[in-house]
This record gives structure tokens, C-alpha cells and sequence, in this order.
């Protein structure tokens, strides 16, 4: 097996996103620039994004809401496709199956 990185590793993607509605489709008619940010903190395993973006709403900036701007959040929340934690983001898909 190789050396474990126990150092904080950070990388940063610029990408076009068009928000998202209850249902997954894109909503906004134009892009907005976006900057998602995927790093791993020392000692730990979580695999983590924090997305840049003017849209992105919740306590852990897990939610989009291009489709309800004037609000944080309808029904459950929209969630953001570019915002998880892994293995938690995992964990919980798999929680859900029946």
C-alpha cells in the first residue's frame, strides 16, 4: 500500500452551473460562474466541496436556490449536485434504498 497524505490537500474547478429546481432540472436561462472547491483536511478521510456560488443556501451550503431566490428553502430544499461529504454523502444514499 502507498503512504497515507495526511496533509490538507485542496483543489478549486471552475464551472458553469444553471441552478437547480425540485426536481433536478436547470432553471436559469443563463449560466453563473461557479467555483467548487474539493478538499481533505489532515487526519481526516472525508472527501469535502464548498461551492462558491451566489445560489447556494443550508448550514453546510448543501442547497441551491436559483428556482426560489427570494426564499432559502421550499419543501425538503433543492439539493446542490456539487455540494457533499464523502463517505457521509454515501452513507446517507444508502440509508435510503429500501
Amino acid at each position: 500500500m502507498g503512504k497515507e497524505i495526511d496533509k490538507y490537500v485542496k483543489q478549486t474547478y471552475p464551472i458553469k452551473c444553471k441552478g437547480r429546481n425540485e426536481i433536478g432540472d436547470e432553471v436559469l436561462n443563463n449560466s453563473t460562474k461557479v467555483e467548487i472547491e474539493i478538499h481533505k483536511r489532515p487526519g481526516s478521510n472525508t472527501i469535502s466541496s464548498y461551492v462558491n456560488c451566489p445560489y447556494n443556501t443550508g448550514g453546510h451550503g448543501q442547497r441551491c436556490k436559483a428556482s426560489h431566490p427570494d426564499v432559502d428553502k421550499v419543501g425538503e430544499g433543492v439539493i446542490c449536485p456539487y455540494s457533499f461529504d464523502i463517505p457521509y454523502a454515501l452513507e446517507t444514499s444508502k440509508s435510503l434504498r429500501f
